[in-house]
């Protein structure tokens, strides 16, 4: 009986020690491995890219499967701990229909949450509306501006060009709404309009273009509030890059 008991006292030890044993064993492994996520996670850099694509091509389709819109470019990237995509040399061509389209293309274009819902396009940045025949019905250029794909919405605060068959408009600031075919500058307007014949100069604080009727309209002066808008738009864009820039 002696024995016996002294068999079990020996067999509960070493299980008790060979528990103890894997359970140092598991936290040791546990500790490692957490460690290592952690440092993978802080190490990585926000202004690195972590995913790319060369020489891109990328469709939009409606609920219809009509295509909405096609994006290509030289390079998209993607960054870690961070929702934000940037494209060099983009292309982007919105179909307003099966026959009418337009297409803006710039140097680089920032989407802060990859949706391409809103896009923030820099450098050399060009519009062009086509109708329905591949003419082109006006063309605006502009350093700086915003793109909504869905809704076909173009605005800037920067100074643009907008040519159109015959004339050549500048001004500060721009609000194009391609599905309402109008183009309204904020202030600063100034335009030349030219026939084989004769030439003429028209200025005003604000004016707009209608596409379709390919005419020019003064508009009053009001205060600018379209300005402030747009700015507030731009900043909660570069809100996200700005707090990575600043860390």
């Amino acid at each position: 009986m002696k024995l016996y008991k002294n068999l079990m006292v020996k067999i509960l030890r070493e299980n008790l020690v060979g528990l103890i044993i894997f359970l140092i064993i598991i936290t040791w492994f546990n500790y490692i491995l957490s460690t290592a996520l952690h440092y993978n996670n802080e190490s990585k850099d926000d202004s690195v890219a972590n995913h790319f694509l060369n020489d891109f091509h990328m469709t939009e389709t409606d609920s219809d499967g009509k295509i909405s819109w096609i994006l290509t470019g030289e390079r998209l990237e993607k960054f870690p701990n961070s929702e934000r995509s940037e494209v060099f040399m983009p292309q982007m061509q919105i179909k307003s229909s099966e026959k009418e389209s337009w297409q803006v293309t710039a140097k680089h274009a920032l989407d802060p949450d990859s949706l391409f819902n809103s896009i923030y396009l820099t450098d050399d940045v060009v519009f062009d509306k086509y109708d329905d025949v591949n003419g082109n019905q006006v063309n605006i250029t502009t350093t700086k501006a915003i793109i909504y794909p869905e809704t076909e919405i173009v605005e800037t605060t920067e100074f643009a060009t907008i040519v159109t068959p015959d004339s050549t408009t500048t001004g500060n600031g721009v609000i194009a709404d391609m599905k309402k075919g109008q183009v309204k500058i904020l202030s600063n307007a100034k335009r030349i309009s030219f026939t084989d014949e004769q030439s003429q100069q028209l200025e005003g604080e604000r004016m707009m273009y209608d596409i379709e009727k390919r005419t020019w309209v003064l508009l009053k002066k009001d205060n600018q509030d379209d300005k402030i808008e747009i700015n507030k738009r731009v900043k909660t864009i570069l809100k996200n890059l700005k707090k990575k820039n600043d860390e």
